[in-house]
């Protein structure tokens, strides 16, 4: 029974793997190869590969190569060549970040885990945020891989950065178990996970509309979902922890914030700001606690008086205390 559950927690992070981190991903693989010269004009296994295509196929079809597994069995070699492609990724906004420091993008960025040292790893990636995410991922014989870690950025010059692991809860049940691998040498990095999915918190259906059209590469699940969910559980007000548990739950990885005139891109684990956006928009309706189509969402009087005490707050100054910006 124990074997079954964990066959059917790695199938579900395999699925929300394969289903959400790139625009396409697969892994291509070839056993028992004699002449290592000849592999990448050698046809692969797997299911897109389909004993057909070679990694140099794959190449000239826009594919990339994230990860090379390779082990010797009986003499001979197994390879596994882990591949995705972002080729349906749309443009960029057009509209100027104010962050100047780093550049900030939703696209993935792959890297392979070359050294561990109290659960910290040094990567060849420079420039990145503090506070920027992403998964670890180890792959399995052939086509199978899981997530086994979350990662966060902890420092970064022009020529490397340090991350740090922590447990990866989004997949969390009560009636599965949990993996209980730890990340490795040769595991895959991946951060930016699931950055290109999101949450958009807007004052009104204008300023809403607009972000959704600027930001043609993100998918913005829509605001009535999590109003919904603060309605069901009476929390018009909703606290960061309210916004970290349901990005979690609907594998979000980064949270919107218009307000005072800029959009901030926030990260949904650590709630850094990744970037902001300078943005005008009428603000004279501001709806309290965002625009949302969900009325009447009641609110017990302690947490009311908790979050707001003597005085009432707008929607920027709200919003404002959550991000912990002035």
């Amino acid at each position: 029974m124990r074997k079954f559950l964990n066959k059917v927690l790695l199938v579900g992070a395999i699925s929300l793997f394969a289903n959400n981190l790139f625009a396409q991903e697969t892994i291509c693989y070839k056993n028992g190869v004699t002449s290592p010269s000849e592999i990448e004009t050698t046809p692969l296994n797997g299911i897109v590969c389909k004993n057909q295509l070679s990694v140099n196929d794959m190449k000239k079809d826009g594919w990339n190569v994230l990860d090379i597994q390779i082990k010797t069995v009986d003499g001979k070699l197994n390879y596994s060549y882990y591949f995705y492609k972002i080729d349906s990724l749309k443009a960029a906004p057009k509209i100027n970040s104010v962050n100047e420091k780093a550049e900030f993008s939703v696209r993935p960025i792959g890297t392979k885990i070359m050294n561990l040292e109290n659960n910290k790893s040094t990567i060849n990636v420079g420039n990145l945020i503090v506070g920027q995410t992403g998964i670890v991922v180890h792959i399995y014989d052939n086509d199978k891989r899981s997530i086994v870690a979350n990662a966060k950025v902890i420092s970064s010059n022009p020529n490397s950065s340090v991350v740090e692991f922590f447990s990866f809860d989004d997949l969390k049940q009560d009636a599965l178990p949990i993996t209980n691998r730890n990340v490795s040498i040769n595991d895959v990095l991946v951060l930016n996970y699931m950055y290109n999915s999101s949450l958009l918190i807007a004052p009104n259906f204008d300023s809403f509309q607009a972000v959704r059209n600027e930001f043609k590469e993100n998918n913005f699940i829509h605001s009535d979902i999590f109003a919904a969910k603060l309605k069901y559980n009476n929390r018009p007000y909703p606290t960061k922890e309210d916004i970290q548990q349901f990005a979690m739950e609907q594998n979000l990885g980064t949270v919107f914030f218009v307000l005072d005139g800029k959009i901030f891109v926030v990260d949904s684990k650590t709630f850094t700001i990744l970037d902001s956006y300078r943005f005008t928009f009428d603000q004279k309706e501001q709806q309290i606690p965002f625009y949302t189509r969900v009325e009447d969402i009641e609110s017990p009087f302690y947490q009311i008086a908790f979050i707001f005490g003597d005085e009432k707050l707008t929607y920027n100054d709200y919003y404002k205390k959550i991000l912990g910006i002035k």
